[in-house]
């Protein structure tokens, strides 16, 4: 998730932005291996309980939090995230695909765009688009 300029406003900075989110996992090493191994993103901070994953210097990390060992259940299912892919958005799934990535959905060509659902080991799904 590469830094996007920002749009000119006319209202001031805001004060609050999206920094992270949390998604709850069965087994926190396999599901860092899948982030950083099939998607791509890097280890940002290991705490023991939860691991980081995302991309140095940018929001939009995410927290994989084993929820069996803190009480909390998994929730799968769609997450309500979106990933942007940068290039030729169906070249890149296939690649997702080949490199084992399971799709929810298919890329699908929709009145309002293109888009596409990828699944990590635990059924979280993930909306995933073009960039533009």
């Amino acid at each position: 998730m590469p830094s996007r300029p920002r749009a000119k406003s006319t209202k001031k900075d805001p004060d609050l932005y999206l920094f992270a989110t949390t998604i709850m996992v069965s087994d926190r090493k396999r599901s860092v291996a899948w982030y950083t191994e099939k998607l791509g993103f890097e280890v940002i901070q290991d705490m023991g309980h939860w691991v980081t994953v995302g991309h140095k210097g940018q929001a939009g990390l995410l927290h994989l939090c084993e929820g069996p060992e803190i009480g909390a259940p998994l929730e799968p299912g769609v997450q309500g995230m979106t990933f942007h892919v940068h290039g030729d958005f169906r070249k890149k799934c296939a690649e997702l695909a080949r490199n084992g990535v399971k799709f929810a959905t298919p890329v699908s060509k929709m009145s309002w765009g293109t888009f596409a659902q990828i699944a990590d080991p635990d059924g979280n799904v993930i909306n995933v688009h073009p960039e533009d």
